[in-house]
């Protein structure tokens, strides 16, 4: 099968599949040319396929259409054909749940330099060269990330000042050559480099890449903005597209909704960091909880364009009392904390259905009206009154009170 066949039949595919099931989450058009700016991404290695198609699943509710996950060279090299067989399996799967993937080939993080040198090139080599084969006629495949972050390793951070402009030679040598590699193995494949930040963009590398990629932890919106310029402007003097590959991080000041309204507002498709709330940076990343549940509203509004209003000129703040609804609550505190006692003999607490019926009226009035901390909310602890059977009447007294305290607190606002 020749070159130009393939390609025919390549289009040929692409536009039968959008005529016979169109697919809100497809991110291609009708022409084989890949739109980046409707790429919806997520970071995710499906690790155990069962439990990914279940997660990719969750993913799919909020229209996700791509995921990005890091391969490992040193995985490969003990046993490459199981490992090449596993990756076509998972890339397969991704494209049966409506995902495109974007696999990483080499990872800058960390980088031992030895992996890089001249006397690895051949090892190198072989393995890019296998990734390449197995995948470039495999329709799940969005594109290759060939490198990710290349300098954002102690290898440059660490270097003595004199060394750093070789040493970061080093690492665009091996890129270069490496992009080779794949380009000759699979031309019609689309390839990428995962750069730390636009100002990582190297011109020679980015020169042999189809569509340009930058990453964004920023802490403050004037410094995710000159990142998010800086991208556009290579990717305008390049005459490439640009898409941001990883972004959202809590404990870096750099919420996912903020991030997104930069992507929004540059037209660019993005992978946020990361679909799953678990593992090493279980309390740092992440969108959707093993059960489906979410940590933050706020991340899933982002993603169709919905932000939140910062303007205090326009902000119109809840009223929770408007209707007298907090002060029906508290009289529902007030009697659900009652005890009866006629005399010494006939004492009767408080009946601990009814005091948490009353709890939930008042919680669900603070948390409709965002007057208690999102992440620590009362209705969860209410849940865990009621599955425990033997729970404290006193801790749900307590709690009671607590809740009627802040309620008290909001009355005397409004």
């Amino acid at each position: 099968m020749n070159k130009t066949f393939r390609c025919v039949a390549k289009v040929v595919a692409i536009a039968l599949a959008l005529v016979v099931a169109p697919s809100r989450n497809s991110i291609f058009a009708a022409k084989p040319e890949i739109d980046c700016s409707k790429i919806r991404g997520v970071c995710y290695y499906p690790a155990n396929l069962e439990t990914a198609r279940k997660e990719l699943g969750y993913g799919s509710r909020v229209q996700l259409n791509a995921v990005r996950f890091w391969l490992s060279r040193g995985a490969y090299e003990k046993d490459p054909e199981n490992y090449v067989k596993g990756l076509v399996e998972r890339v397969r799967l991704c494209d049966e749940c409506g995902y495109k993937c974007m696999p990483i080939l080499f990872n800058g993080n960390m980088l031992d330099p030895k992996t890089i040198e001249p006397q690895q090139y051949e090892a190198a080599d072989a393995y890019a060269t296998a990734i390449a084969s197995a995948l470039k006629d495999e329709p799940g495949l969005l594109m290759f990330d060939l490198m990710n972050e290349p300098l954002c390793n102690p290898y440059i951070d660490k270097a003595p000042e004199e060394e750093k402009a070789d040493r970061k030679e080093m690492i665009w040598s091996f890129l270069r050559r490496e992009i080779g590699v794949v380009q000759k193995t699979a031309p019609d494949a689309l390839i990428t480099v995962g750069y730390t930040t636009a100002w990582e963009i190297e011109e020679s590398t980015a020169n042999m890449c189809d569509v340009l990629s930058f990453h964004d932890y920023s802490d403050r919106r004037e410094s995710i903005n000159a990142n998010f310029k800086l991208a556009a402007e290579w990717g305008q003097k390049l005459g490439k597209q640009v898409m941001n590959t990883e972004t959202g991080c809590l404990a870096r000041a750099n919420p996912y909704e903020m991030a997104l309204q930069y992507c929004e507002r540059y037209n660019m498709g993005w992978f946020l960091f990361e679909l799953m709330i678990r593992g090493r940076c279980i309390d740092e990343h992440g969108i959707f909880y093993p059960d489906g549940t979410i940590r933050d509203a706020g991340t899933i509004a982002a993603m169709f364009g919905c932000f939140r209003n910062r303007d205090s000129r326009t902000v119109v703040p809840t009223n929770p009392n408007r209707e007298g609804k907090v002060d029906r609550a508290l009289s529902l505190l007030r009697d659900a904390l009652k005890e009866y006692t006629s005399d010494a003999f006939d004492y009767r607490r408080s009946d601990k259905k009814k005091l948490l019926d009353a709890c939930e009226v008042a919680a669900n009035l603070l948390e409709a009206c965002e007057l208690v901390p999102m992440s620590d909310l009362p209705t969860t602890k209410i849940e865990e009154f009621r599955r425990d059977e033997n729970a404290d009447l006193w801790e749900i007294r307590k709690f009671a009170y607590e809740l009627a305290e802040r309620l008290k607190e909001v009355a005397q606002i409004f």
